[in-house]
């Protein structure tokens, strides 16, 4: 996702607000999941970082929490395309583009795959933090 829509879209949800002072960009974040649900017309990806946040509530402090895990989850999902199923989600690559009717342009792409969609709205479903091992 281009660096602007990217920490619009985390920036602008109550949710992250709560937490960070200002979202994590884009490189501090992996993709670990991804869902289209076509009875919902969305498209789900899950994405984890490790840097915690500014106001992270004192539980995940207590706890020695070292990971963030949020969903950002596309709704009203048109055009739907996709070629090939063969990539390790984390090797993909996500880009957003604001479309002048409002809605936004999405692609997943990686080596051996490649989705793009409309979706006419973004939220960001939940957000949790845990305490991820060494890779």
């Amino acid at each position: 996702m281009g660096d602007s829509e990217w920490l619009a879209i985390l920036g602008s949800a109550e949710i992250m607000k709560d937490a960070y002072t200002s979202p994590p960009d884009q490189s501090e974040c992996r993709l670990h999941y991804f869902q289209i649900d076509e009875r919902e017309a969305s498209v789900t990806f899950g994405f984890d970082t490790s840097r915690l946040p500014s106001k992270a509530p004192a539980d995940w402090r207590v706890k020695g929490y070292n990971t963030v895990e949020f969903y950002v989850k596309f709704t009203g999902v048109k055009q739907l395309r996709a070629s090939g199923w063969d990539f390790t989600v984390r090797d993909a690559e996500v880009s957003l583009t604001r479309l002048e009717d409002e809605g936004l342009s999405v692609s997943l792409a990686s080596e051996g795959a490649h989705i793009s969609f409309v979706a006419a709205r973004v939220l960001i479903p939940r957000v949790r933090s845990y305490l991820a091992g060494q890779e």
